[in-house]
């Protein structure tokens, strides 16, 4: 089975991004050879300006952030500056170490999107940064715009069989058995033969918290008091059931989801809040209608914006999320995580600490065909079977027995444990 693309835009983009953006970087490498020498690299005491560069994936975007001490540690005094999608833009001005968000709209149109990209590409040649850390894995879109945003240094990823004109000053392997937090500090470190220790990312505070403004809670707090099934001062579990429309197949069937909710909402001491975006609010909707007319659900999917959702992951008990973006925000807001996981592996994903005592369980079944999903082909997805096994077989008895635990751990302030893999046999 070969993953769906239900986004046609990022469809379009990765199209362009294959074939226009292999014939601009082979004319771009001949141009860079033609200029080579002409600029000087700054060291790192010359840093004043650096730009880091990270379009798609809000949740890799909250895994950069560890990135961000880095350099600020690297790099003092200096302005860091983010480039995105609009998107994101929200969640990029939560973090306090970032001077600058810039976003590009993609949402408008791949026309409107090139335009706007070009406008950038001239705004940042005027910024003269100093400093360009492509945080994209493999596209080429990335590298054009890093040669063409004219930095004195950029860095980027590179992999064998993915050329992308070595258009980067520093080319830095991305390694596939590291966790993507840890590929991020690499790439600022930009040798291969000074690798960055893995404790970086596994220790209680890896994760730097992202901290919404204080009116985004009492807004959600007023959009929950108006639900017949909200209790106020009761714990809350959250459930996410989507993972993105770019990789459908991360999702935990929706049936399975349904199961669980029913077992959730029958309990009178605990608030169910249903999350996702404007565009995945219909089949939340679906999956509640699934779970049955007398389930006490809320669904707050496509209501609340991002601060709002950080901000309700903050004062959840326990937060039960696909393989996702929802997952990686709830794990910076200092919620404890059930993540379920399948195409994709814990290894480069899993969640990360940002307090100490936060607990994470991981449900991932490692099958010998798993994960099928990778970052050096966009994250195709390519199954063995007509539906996801590595999903389908999660159960929802496995994923509930989790939910207690967490549960009674936050009730009793249990012992703090580090995060731990449940790996479900088959």
């Amino acid at each position: 089975m070969r993953g769906v693309r239900s986004n046609r835009l990022y469809a379009v983009a990765l199209w362009i991004d294959r074939y226009v953006g292999s014939i601009l970087c082979a004319l771009l490498l001949v141009a860079k050879r033609v200029f080579a020498g002409r600029r000087r690299s700054p060291s790192d005491a010359e840093v004043r300006k650096v730009l880091l560069l990270k379009m798609w994936g809000m949740g890799s975007i909250v895994l950069a952030s560890p990135l961000l001490e880095a350099v600020r540690a690297r790099h003092p005094g200096a302005r860091i500056d983010f480039l995105s999608l609009a998107e994101n833009r929200s969640i990029v001005e939560m973090y306090s170490g970032i001077d600058r968000a810039i976003a590009i709209d993609l949402r408008r149109g791949v026309l409107s999107f090139l335009v706007s990209t070009l406008r950038t590409i001239w705004a940042i040649r005027r910024e003269r940064y100093d400093l360009l850390l492509d945080l994209e894995f493999f596209t080429r879109f990335s590298a054009i715009f890093s040669f063409l945003a004219g930095p004195r240094r950029s860095h980027g990823f590179s992999a064998k069989g993915k050329w992308r004109g070595k258009l980067h000053d520093v080319e830095v392997p991305f390694n596939a058995y590291n966790h993507v937090a840890l590929n991020f500090l690499d790439l600022l470190r930009g040798d291969p033969m000074d690798p960055v220790d893995p404790a970086a990312v596994s220790g209680p505070h890896s994760l730097p918290p992202l901290r919404p403004p204080a009116a985004a809670w009492e807004r959600c707090r007023e959009l929950l008091a108006q639900e017949p099934h909200w209790r106020e001062g009761e714990p809350i579990a959250v459930v996410n059931p989507n993972a993105g429309d770019m990789a459908l197949e991360r999702r935990w069937p929706g049936e399975q989801v349904a199961e669980l909710l029913r077992s959730l909402a029958g309990r009178d001491a605990l608030n169910v809040v249903m999350i996702g975006s404007p565009g995945e609010r219909g089949y939340v909707e679906s999956v509640v209608r699934a779970a049955g007319n007398g389930v006490k659900v809320v669904n707050l999917a496509g209501r609340i914006d991002v601060a709002q959702l950080v901000a309700l992951l903050a004062h959840a008990a326990v937060v039960v999320t696909n393989d996702s973006g929802p997952l990686h925000i709830a794990a910076a807001a200092g919620a404890a995580t059930i993540a379920l996981f399948g195409p994709e592996t814990p290894v480069l994903y899993g969640p990360l600490r940002s307090r100490a005592g936060q607990r994470h369980v991981v449900h991932y079944r490692k099958l010998a065909c798993s994960p099928c999903m990778f970052v050096h082909d966009n994250k195709v997805l390519s199954c063995w079977f007509a539906q996801a096994q590595c999903m389908t077989g999660i159960q929802p008895a496995e994923v509930l027995a989790s939910v207690d635990a967490l549960l009674a751990e936050a009730k009793g302030g249990g012992p703090a444990r580090a995060p731990q893999l449940r790996a479900i046999d088959s």
